[in-house]
């Protein structure tokens, strides 16, 4: 069985009668780094806002550790600014958190836990004279006090450039494979995410969408192909023969096959049956372009009744 670190269970918050989290059930197992994905306002802050206590879910419930005992060190979180102080190094930081945690200063663990992030634990440098990126690693280095099993981080690579973002992605990677440390990290920089997260929570407008493994996104296999067709539905009968078809939008399908067919010979399958291709695109197999693709299924390809423009309804 599983060892789950968090679970949901139709987890909700309403704002003013607006649901931000809807219903939201899922589980998280123990030494993976999940990605929460979404754009902004899908409700990804939200959701790690609850699950660290900073609001009280309208409805719905959710358990860290759960069955098992836990204190304040074995979950740690970055979910608003960090709280360091400026005026003392980064070792002191860290001394300074050990006490707020009850714990003792252990010399030796401190000093690896700044070298793991990037920081010179020997640096005289205040932490007022330190660059966005050292303030961000030194944030994580300061979760680490407790040495925690659970890390849970809201948008960490916000205000970073390209080096502080490949530096985080880094970090964490170290943190999972060196400590054991279970991570969930939100993020909308997709391209980011998709290098170093083991499973993916995709969200839009309060929902879960859809939980994927990177395996399973690497894995989907054959060719991807999009294309833009005049006749969604007689192009989906005709494209079955060479393998799985998802109609995206309404007017674009993809095929998904393991077929040897050259794409010539399917784009002849579709002029036989008189539907007009006027596109053609070559898909890889990305998180990208699988949330893409996803997000396009859930809007709608037909406006809703008495939808008005400039007072006429359609």
């Amino acid at each position: 069985m599983a060892d789950v670190m968090i679970t949901t269970d139709k987890l909700t918050k309403i704002y003013n009668g607006k649901t931000v989290v809807k219903d939201v059930s899922i589980q998280i197992e123990r030494g993976s780094i999940v990605g929460l994905v979404g754009q902004n306002g899908a409700g990804k802050t939200t959701l790690i806002r609850m699950l660290t206590t900073l609001v009280k879910p309208t409805s719905g419930s959710f358990a860290l550790l759960p069955g098992r005992q836990r204190d304040d060190t074995t979950v740690a979180a970055i979910v608003e600014r960090p709280s360091i102080y400026n005026n003392l190094t980064g070792k002191d930081n860290l001394i300074a958190q050990s006490k707020l945690l009850g714990l003792k200063a252990d010399n030796e663990y401190l000093t690896y836990t700044l070298t793991l992030v990037g920081l010179d634990a020997s640096s005289p440098k205040l932490v007022k004279n330190y660059s966005l990126g050292m303030k961000q690693r030194l944030a994580i280095a300061m979760t680490l006090v407790g040495k925690p099993e659970l890390l849970i981080l809201d948008e960490p690579t916000n205000g970073l450039d390209p080096q502080g973002i490949y530096d985080m992605r880094e970090i964490f990677v170290k943190l999972n494979r060196e400590m054991g440390t279970t991570i969930l990290v939100s993020s909308h920089i997709l391209s980011e995410l998709s290098k170093f997260a083991t499973d993916f929570f995709i969200m839009d407008k309060g929902r879960v969408l859809k939980h994927i493994s990177a395996d399973e996104i690497r894995n989907l296999g054959g060719k991807r192909v999009k294309m833009t067709v005049d006749k969604t539905e007689e192009a989906k009968k005709v494209l079955e023969q060479y393998g799985k078809t998802e109609i995206v939008s309404s007017n674009e399908i993809v095929l998904q096959t393991e077929s040897d067919a050259p794409i010539t010979q399917i784009m002849l399958s579709l002029a036989q049956a008189e539907i007009t291709v006027t596109n053609v695109n070559q898909m890889g197999d990305s998180l990208e372009e699988y949330y893409i693709e996803l997000l396009k299924k859930e809007k709608p390809t037909t406006p809703p009744q008495n939808f008005k423009i400039n007072g006429g309804s359609l």
